[in-house]
């Protein structure tokens, strides 16, 4: 099976050996490369949709995979019973993502992909003792893609971080000018409460712009 740029960085940032809890799986292309590398390792992909996670488990029930099992469930909720080391979560909006941290237990480590509203996700975590250890961008078939690697522990962000995340590699670098251009063409075309929000991002966006 085929990933793109986002899912291989995605399956990247998965320890090995560890039993993984797949959240909103679809079609299980990350946690099934997962469980074929990691065959002592427990996964378990979910979905509320059961049309989406049949795809996922005819894929396993074709490759011979006896450590992936998949469940049908609302979030985290569905992987209560399960002995879970690592909770990936990808494909969908920072506040939905958000809603499913927030009514589960806590996990020792997940790995997030917000679609969009990740600056919402950052808050949150830092109300909730939850660490990026890593926080930066990938390109992947022509969008920009968040990837926060988190933990247990506190997570202070200053106004940059809660905004753009690290600041760190290339592809921040592509984001950082593509974005200060864009904010640069609308800006004289809204109101002035918006202007003040889009002159900050571009005063800490400018550092990136400069050569």
């Amino acid at each position: 099976m085929k990933l793109d740029r986002r899912m291989q960085t995605l399956l990247s940032e998965i320890p090995d050996g560890k039993n993984l809890a797949d959240i909103g799986a679809d079609h299980g292309y990350i946690s099934i490369c997962y469980a074929l590398n990691n065959p002592n390792s427990l996964v378990v992909a979910s979905d509320i949709s059961s049309k989406s996670i049949a795809k996922a488990k005819l894929t396993a029930e074709k490759l011979g995979l006896c450590n992936y099992k998949t469940e049908v469930g609302d979030g985290l909720c569905s992987v209560e019973n399960y002995n879970i080391d690592c909770v990936l979560i990808s494909g969908m909006g920072g506040e939905e993502i958000i809603k499913i941290i927030n009514k589960s237990k806590r996990y020792p480590l997940y790995i997030l992909s917000p679609q969009k509203n990740t600056d919402k996700v950052r808050q949150f975590l830092s109300k909730n003792n939850l660490s990026p250890k890593k926080d930066y961008k990938v390109l992947s078939e022509n969008k920009f893609y968040d990837i926060l690697i988190c933990e247990n522990g506190k997570y202070n962000p200053t106004d940059f971080e809660l905004l753009f995340g690290s600041g760190i590699g290339d592809d921040f670098k592509l984001y950082a000018k593509n974005t200060y251009a864009q904010l640069n063409e609308i800006y004289p075309l809204v109101g002035d409460s918006e202007k003040n929000i889009i002159a900050h991002k571009l005063q800490l966006l400018k550092e990136f712009c400069d050569d």
